[in-house]
């Protein structure tokens, strides 16, 4: 439990901390030039092609994120817990309906349980996961700084060939951060759903052979 909560407030200094750079734009950018000297000559290509960059570095933490999420992630455990909190919410919303009183009181004891053991997963997942998330950070701290040295931000799409990478989308994101967490959320899930199929199939493949065995003999 102790270890849940370190990690737990280690992560949110490190959010902390990451949105104090973000907000302080001289930060932000000394930082970010820095970093330059380190991606640029791999995915930078020299601020010539902004738009294959984000797409780069939205695939690089897409993989780097996706495959340790996925190997330390305990995926019997989170389910049993998701499936226990849908059988709870189920109960509870019949109990509302019913109006019972003594079972809802009943319910509400057992909510702090069940809340805690989800906390509890999400921790064990999240706690080898730190340093890939710092990796995160790094690489979208250096993005606005290459953004920012860009000598033209205008880009062509099939619906508009003339978008600014520095205006807003639907007046919320800018465009380069739009195409950035859509490169991301796109291989995210790609890579995730690739992995497990192919480790779910194997280990169902290598249950089938030790059962056939287990017959044969």
């Amino acid at each position: 439990m102790k270890s849940g909560l370190k990690t737990q407030m280690i992560y949110l200094l490190s959010i902390v901390v990451y949105f104090i750079v973000l907000s302080n734009a001289t930060l932000r950018t000394t930082i970010g030039n820095g970093l330059d000297v380190v991606f640029n000559p791999v995915i930078g290509f020299h601020l010539q092609w902004p738009v294959l960059t984000l797409m780069l570095a939205g695939i690089i933490i897409g993989v780097v994120t996706s495959i340790p999420r996925y190997f330390f992630t305990d995926w019997l455990r989170m389910g049993k817990a998701q499936n226990r909190m849908k059988a709870f919410s189920k109960v509870m919303r019949e109990a509302y309906k019913s109006n019972q009183r003594d079972k809802i009181q009943k319910l509400r004891k057992m909510q702090m349980d069940i809340t805690m053991e989800q906390q509890q997963v999400s921790m064990n997942t999240m706690k080898p996961l730190l340093i890939f998330s710092i990796v995160t950070y790094v690489i979208f701290i250096w993005l606005f700084s290459f953004i920012a040295n860009l000598p033209y931000a205008i880009v062509a799409f099939p619906w508009n060939w003339n978008i600014n990478l520095n205006s807003h989308l639907f007046s919320y994101a800018y465009y380069w951060i739009v195409i950035y967490f859509l490169s991301v959320m796109v291989v995210g899930y790609f890579v995730t759903m690739s992995i497990k199929y192919i480790d779910f199939s194997y280990k169902l493949n290598k249950y089938d052979s030790t059962f056939e065995n287990e017959n044969n003999d």
